[in-house]
């Protein structure tokens, strides 16, 4: 009975809170990186793709706890001095509800964490190092709603040092990183939106070369990463047993973002031996119309094949998906619409990261074999009305595909709903409410599936040191 109730009294918060973010949208908005744990962009500036995340460094928490305690150890060597202590907690309730024709699926939790890291400053102007824990502790968590992913299996805590290296800085603009680590590539990256993220054991170098903000700019990375510790669990496992495959594979990896002013130009390579190589490629450009409109026109493409020996699936597969997309911005309203089809004889693959395309969706990925996926969205931050800290979004997707390699005819809709609150003062910086909530609908051979999902996140980040 107290579960029927938590279930009665979640319903009923379900419904509210579809009520009032639909309120919200009398006005324009946008929304666009729904499927990232990143804020709703309030500006067309600010809204960035995976290519644009590419090999950019970690943006530090906005507050220092104990801003005399760092001026008291300005005197002290670099690597005390300059070192960096921050906390991160994290709470996260999920509910989902699928409802099949044959059966009802219930995944439900509630889970509370997050992580504590330390970076070190330069010893000798050299090396450097770190160290991240992360954890996520169940506070409502019924066995049989199991598979969150906020949580282990079987609704377990999770605890796990995730991150754990060393770097060598060749000079200001060149860094090798050794050990556990999180990388942000469009197919190999945090998909951090659950209780923590995915991180990674390997070896990279990353780079830069040009100033972005006055002229041509490079960024780059290479490397071979090992294993990765997937969100749900304290285990590090070899990249080719995440993606599938009973053997133990490392991936080969590389790429580079060009920026010039409004272009950005980026590809990156995957290469897994025996299982797959994925390659992406992305270009940018942006406009000024005038009369205060501004907009964004986007192209990316993703090749993947099977290598070797074809222990993924037993035998050799290719695959391909495009997508384009254009975003209108007036002040802190942005409207979206993307396009995105994938190749008719295989579903694309996402094994190390979440969906880089503009068309993955919270609930829906649209991205089975022959696809074709249409998104609309809006989004628009509350700052020109006196609310400076509130963003809300709506997206909608419809996704179409005959090809026989998707199990037959379907239609798929969903439509996705985003609330936040980021305030911007003392002490609450740091501090990001997020209420979420989706509804999709699959039709197929004849069958409808009907999900509905809502996540309710906090998060507040703070800099001890």
């Amino acid at each position: 009975m107290a579960a029927l109730s938590w279930r009665g009294l979640m319903s009923a918060a379900k419904a509210v809170l579809a009520a009032a973010t639909v309120s919200c949208f009398g006005r324009d908005a946008s929304a666009q990186g729904f499927n990232q744990d990143i804020p709703i962009a309030p500006t067309l500036k600010q809204s960035l793709t995976s290519i644009q995340r590419l090999f950019s460094p970690a943006q530090p928490p906005p507050l220092t706890l104990f801003p005399e305690f760092r001026e008291k150890l300005k005197d002290l060597p670099p690597f005390i001095r300059d070192s960096n202590i921050d906390l991160s907690f994290r709470s996260f309730y999920r509910d989902k509800v699928a409802n099949a024709p044959d059966n009802v699926t219930v995944n439900e939790a509630w889970a509370t964490g997050g992580w504590a890291s330390l970076q070190t400053g330069k010893l000798l102007d050299v090396i450097s190092g770190g160290v991240a824990f992360y954890t996520s502790l169940p506070l409502y968590a019924p066995l049989q709603y199991d598979n969150t992913g906020l949580l282990q299996r079987e609704q377990q805590s999770l605890a796990v040092v995730g991150q754990l290296y060393g770097q060598l800085h060749l000079n200001d603009k060149n860094t090798f990183t050794a050990g556990r680590y999180i990388y942000d590539t469009p197919f190999l990256g945090p998909q951090d939106n659950r209780m923590i993220p995915n991180t990674f054991y390997g070896y990279v170098l990353q780079g830069q070369s040009g100033d972005p903000e006055t002229g041509p700019a490079l960024r780059y990375g290479g490397g071979y990463i090992a294993t990765i510790k997937p969100r749900d669990s304290n285990v590090f496992i070899s990249m080719a047993r995440a993606a599938g495959a009973d053997v133990d594979r490392g991936v080969g990896a590389g790429g580079a973002r060009f920026t010039w002013g409004p272009v950005s130009i980026g590809a990156v390579e995957y290469y897994c031996q025996d299982i797959i190589n994925i390659a992406y490629a992305e270009g940018l450009y942006g406009t000024s119309l005038g009369q205060g409109f501004n907009t964004v026109l986007a192209a990316q493409y993703a090749d993947q094949r099977s290598t070797g020996a074809n222990l993924l699936t037993g035998s050799y597969f290719s695959t391909d998906q495009f997508g384009v997309r254009a975003q209108l911005g007036i002040s802190t309203a942005i409207v979206t619409a993307a396009y995105s089809v994938v190749d008719p004889t295989f579903a694309m693959q996402t094994p190390w990261s979440s969906n880089p395309f503009y068309t993955d969706a919270q609930i829906l990925s649209f991205n089975r074999a022959g696809e074709n996926a249409l998104l609309f969205s809006l989004s628009y931050a509350f700052a020109p009305l006196g609310l400076p800290s509130v963003a809300a979004a709506v997206q909608y997707f419809r996704g179409w595909t005959n090809a026989v390699a998707a199990g037959g005819p379907l239609v798929e809709d969903e439509w996705d709903l985003n609330l936040e609150w980021l305030p911007d003062f003392r002490p609450l910086r740091g501090l990001w409410l997020r209420a979420r909530y989706g509804h999709a609908v699959t039709v197929q051979n004849n069958a409808f599936t009907t999900t509905d999902e809502l996540r309710l996140i906090l998060n507040y980040k703070v800099k001890i040191y």
